[in-house]
């Protein structure tokens, strides 16, 4: 079995920071952004969250400006946001499987690989990848991409990760799912989806294995 880490609000417990930096990219538009506010609007493609949050269709320029100040402000803050708190022994029950494990992200690569040597973790993954494309895509073309560098078949991987997106990625490409309610969803929405949902990391990577 190969396990695909999710990492934003999956291995990464950084849910307050997202919000405070989605605050700060819509600054000069309205009031800062509550968790639930936050979680009440999240979908893929996120630009599809900010019409909501502003109450109209953003324009170009706007979304240009809106994705800066996000990003600038995740970087600033980041540096404070810890694993999630069992992340560390989910990896480990992984490798104590003989499963392998590798990392996908749909955050900036370079910025992704730096967040992950900074927690002292790169070398648990057999590959990261984030993303390399528009903010905003989907995660299904870069699921099937990773699973093919890491010649893997779909039906021995599992995603990992915390949103709908993530389980219609591992749908799309024929992969099994678990989702984990740690970041951007309420569960409700999360159970809508069909595939497994768990409070804890560890109960993720003991679904997938039972599953497997």
């Amino acid at each position: 079995m190969h396990v695909v880490w999710d990492w934003n609000g999956t291995l990464l417990d950084d849910l307050h920071v997202v919000v405070a930096a989605v605050s700060e990219g819509v600054r000069p538009h309205r009031h800062p952004v509550s968790i639930e506010e936050y979680r009440d609007h999240y979908t893929r493609p996120v630009k599809l969250v900010y019409h909501a949050l502003l109450g109209r269709e953003v324009t170009e320029a706007e979304w240009l400006d809106i994705d800066r100040r996000f990003h600038d402000a995740y970087r600033e803050l980041m540096v404070t946001v810890p694993l999630a708190r069992d992340a560390e022994a989910a990896l480990d029950l992984v490798e104590e499987s003989d499963a392998s494990q590798s990392l996908l992200s749909m955050y900036p690569h370079e910025d992704l690989l730096g967040v992950v040597r900074s927690h002292g973790i790169e070398h648990r993954f057999t590959r990261i990848d984030g993303l390399r494309g528009n903010a905003g895509d989907l995660k299904a073309a870069y699921l099937a991409k990773h699973l093919d560098a890491e010649q893997r078949s779909p039906d021995e991987a599992v995603l990992i990760g915390d949103t709908p997106d993530d389980a219609a990625a591992a749908s799309a490409v024929g992969a099994a799912s678990v989702l984990y309610h740690g970041g951007s969803h309420h569960r409700d929405e999360l159970e809508a989806v069909g595939v497994p949902v768990v409070e804890s990391l560890v109960d993720a990577v003991e679904v997938a294995l039972a599953d497997r």
